[in-house]
């Protein structure tokens, strides 16, 4: 198993969509956070001898987030969860014969967002998170195709798998002030996509795990 930090993509352009539509009054306190740390996802179900074995890691994770509050202690806003490439090597059994390969897998999630915490003019603010939006799965695999009968051959095989989803999204939020318009932050947030890494038949999609969590520690601007 290997994981590699591979582009995070243009998911960017709908999160920037997202929190522009947050800044509904001029006068609000807006506050913008980035965090940068890790994504860890286990494997998910095994679906031998069709599709396996399940794989999981950790890969680079960007955490990036605008709130604007509407009350002494809540706010809403956008989040944008992004990650770097898990890989693993899957056999798959496919028509005449079988795929062996390695599988690159991210999961990049916008959500939208309420959090509840401790007064935005505290030097040491805390917040609980939820919320909820979509999430775009992203999957390749390259390998190469054995046949099962004669002439035995053994040609290159690519896949491209490409899904958007529901999910769920909670977490914390710890931000300690080292001026009125800026702070340290540390971020955590848990993410439950909404498809079981199974297809509508029930079989195992890509044998990743749907459960995701992610942390980081950036900083937050408050403007």
């Amino acid at each position: 198993m290997r994981c590699t930090g591979r582009r995070l993509s243009c998911e960017l352009v709908a999160f920037a969509s997202l929190f522009f539509v947050s800044a509904i009054d001029a006068r609000a306190q807006v506050r913008a956070g980035l965090a940068v740390g890790a994504s860890r996802q286990a494997g998910g179900a095994s679906d031998l001898p069709y599709l396996g074995p399940p794989f999981g890691g950790t890969s680079i994770a960007m955490l990036a987030m605008v709130d604007v509050p509407v009350g002494s202690r809540a706010s809403i806003g956008g989040e944008a969860s992004l990650s770097g490439t898990i890989s693993g090597a899957q056999i798959e059994r496919v028509p005449g014969g079988g795929n062996t390969v390695v599988s690159d897998h991210h999961d990049n999630v916008i959500s939208g967002v309420l959090k509840l915490g401790t007064p935005p003019a505290d030097r040491v603010r805390a917040a609980a998170v939820i919320g909820g939006g979509i999430a775009h799965r992203d999957t390749e695999r390259n390998g190469t195709f054995g046949s099962n009968f004669p002439p035995i051959v053994s040609t290159p095989v690519h896949e491209a798998l490409s899904d958007w989803v529901l999910a769920l999204t909670g977490g914390v939020d710890l931000a300690v002030g080292l001026n009125n318009h800026v702070a340290v932050l540390a971020a955590g947030r848990l993410h439950q996509l909404k498809d079981d890494d199974r297809l509508p038949d029930g079989v195992v999609h890509r044998g990743v795990s749907s459960t995701i969590f992610r942390f980081g520690v950036g900083a937050q601007v408050r403007f």
